[in-house]
């Protein structure tokens, strides 16, 4: 288990977003993280996950640790009530825990936080504090056993930033804003960390330092800039004695003024670079410290897949199908595991009609990931269109037993049920879509459609209107609008709305399935008006006979 710590000698500098990005690609590795939040005055390590975690799950943390142990003696022999579990989906199956500050959201976080009597802890005769936080890596190491343990530790020169450098850290990383006081104050640091006198066990732990909040200069003539800051905070930490060789930069970047996120996973093109390489300042520095903890293997194994999800990005920005299932395909000569490419290349195919590979590629990522309902409402859907209706009920129905709100099954299944003449089925699913999506028009537009169909034309018109103030220029519920008033033999209103549901952008394919499931159409085949419409609007659809 390779510990560091990420210290700083004042805040605002960065210190948890690059641990945590870090922590991040880590895992984007198939490495085991655990993370400890030590700024204990200014915690929120955790936040730094918002998405990943249920915050509500914060309850115990490091306060508590030192707390129970101060109040009642007690130690833990087990970590797990201090751990929270962060929900990173790593594709390498990499994982991250967090042993948070505590639960900050509490009055009775800081209140604890204000009783820790740090001397006694530490500096009395009879003080355990070493012990205790020795004893916390220990149990970090049997129970969660990671590959990486790294510390957030408190700003300034304190007991615990100091136990978290020299006691527990293997390598520390050290950052500082571009001012003389953050440098200054780190160069003191530093010096102490590479004494001989301070060290507390047996090796001295591996110093980076790192600049931050650097401005960057697109312009070759400007970066001289870059380097004078960089040799002046050489100059500094250097003063009396070597201490560092080199100096690591991370820029500033805008968008992280507006709104922190993870910058060392974000998604570009290949070849693309950002206009703030931040992305590549943090690969950098990850790279440095793990130089010596991936295997070639590891590192190959990742370059696939970042390669395979560069490729998948590029299907999914791209309008044609070709396009989508040429790259789709790409990726599956790197990775054939891939389950996503190949649940997007079910989709794609199901787009070009071509139902029996859509429900191929289906069935292999399902392979992949059993437990999958996305993967498994694919595998329907091309059930359905094959007219394997009996399969594609089945899956969907095993869907809905799982997830009741997995609205897509219900509107399939409502479908279904229409297609089956089962009126009152279908009328039931629809309506349990629109509970998981009110107001959404399309389980309006489907209600009345099924009402039409049953024969019911007040109501089916009582829907269509639901649904078309909803989305006025809806062409579905505009062609279904249209088939209601054919239904009702007023063909002046039904060559109007067909013709507003063409300019909203029905397509050619959406209405050759109406022509095709729905007999009603045949009344105006012969109908010059109607093969006028289609003739305009370029509408390239077969007449079923």
């Amino acid at each position: 288990m390779k510990t560091i710590t990420f210290y700083s000698y004042k805040g605002g500098v960065g210190r948890s977003l690059t641990l945590s990005n870090i922590a991040m690609r880590l895992a984007d590795f198939g490495k085991k993280v655990c993370l400890i939040d030590f700024d204990l005055e200014a915690p929120g390590l955790h936040l730094k996950f918002g998405d990943y975690l249920d915050l509500n799950q914060v309850d115990k943390g490091m306060v508590e640790y030192l707390v129970d142990f101060q109040e009642d003696d007690f130690i833990p022999q087990k970590i797990e009530n201090h751990i929270v579990d962060i929900k990173y989906n790593s594709k390498l199956n990499g994982s991250i825990n967090i042993m948070p500050a505590g639960n900050i959201n509490s009055n009775d976080y800081w209140k604890k936080l204000a009783s820790v009597d740090w001397k006694n802890l530490f500096y009395s005769d009879s003080s355990h504090g070493v012990q205790l936080l020795l004893h916390l890596k220990e149990l970090i190491k049997n129970e969660l056993n990671p590959d990486f343990l790294l510390i957030d530790s408190r700003t300034g020169i304190t007991d615990i930033s100091g136990i978290a450098m020299t006691l527990l850290a293997d390598t520390v990383v050290t950052l500082a804003a571009n001012n003389e006081e953050n440098i200054s104050g780190i160069a003191r640091v530093i010096s102490s960390l590479k004494s001989d006198t301070n060290k507390l066990t047996d090796k001295l732990p591996e110093i980076y330092f790192v600049l931050t909040r650097i401005p960057y200069y697109a312009r070759p003539e400007d970066r001289y800039k870059e380097l004078r800051f960089i040799n002046k905070a050489k100059t500094i930490i250097n003063k009396e004695q070597e201490l560092i060789e080199k100096v690591f930069v991370i820029h500033s970047d805008p968008e992280l003024e507006e709104e922190e996120k993870f910058k060392i996973n974000y998604s570009t093109k290949r070849n693309q670079k950002s206009v703030v390489p931040i992305e590549e300042d943090y690969l950098q520095l990850f790279g440095e410290l793990t130089k010596n903890e991936l295997t070639k293997r590891e590192i190959k194994q990742f370059k696939v897949l970042k390669e395979v999800e560069s490729l998948i990005e590029e299907s999914k920005a791209s309008r044609d199908n070709a396009i989508k299932i040429k790259k789709l395909k790409e990726a599956l000569t790197l990775n054939n595991e891939s389950p996503e490419a190949l649940f997007l290349l079910s989709q794609a195919y199901k787009e070009i009609d071509s139902f029996k590979e859509a429900l191929n590629y289906a069935e292999t990522a399902i392979a992949l990931k059993p437990e999958n309902l996305d993967y498994k409402f694919e595998k329907a859907l091309a059930c359905y269109y094959l007219k394997r209706i009996k399969a594609a009920e089945k899956i969907c129905l095993d869907i809905v037993r799982k997830n009741p709100r997995h609205y897509a099954s219900l509107h399939l299944l409502g479908n279904i049920y229409l297609n089956q003449k089962d009126f009152e089925n279908a009328i039931e699913y629809y309506q349990k879509f629109l509970q998981v999506l009110p107001g959404h028009e399309a389980g309006y537009n489907s209600i009345s459609n099924a009402y039409r169909l049953k024969g019911d034309l007040d109501k089916a018109f009582e829907y269509v209107y639901k649904a078309l103030e909803l989305k006025p220029q809806n062409p579905i519920a505009t062609s279904t609008l249209a088939e209601i008033y054919l239904q009702k033999n007023n063909l002046n209103e039904f060559f109007k709305n067909l013709q507003l549901a063409f300019s909203f952008g029905l397509r050619s394919k959406d209405f050759q399935r109406f022509l095709n499931e729905d007999k009603i159409y045949k009344k105006v085949y012969d109908n010059d008006k109607f093969n006028s419409i289609l003739n305009n609007y370029r509408v390239k659809v077969e007449l079923p006979r």
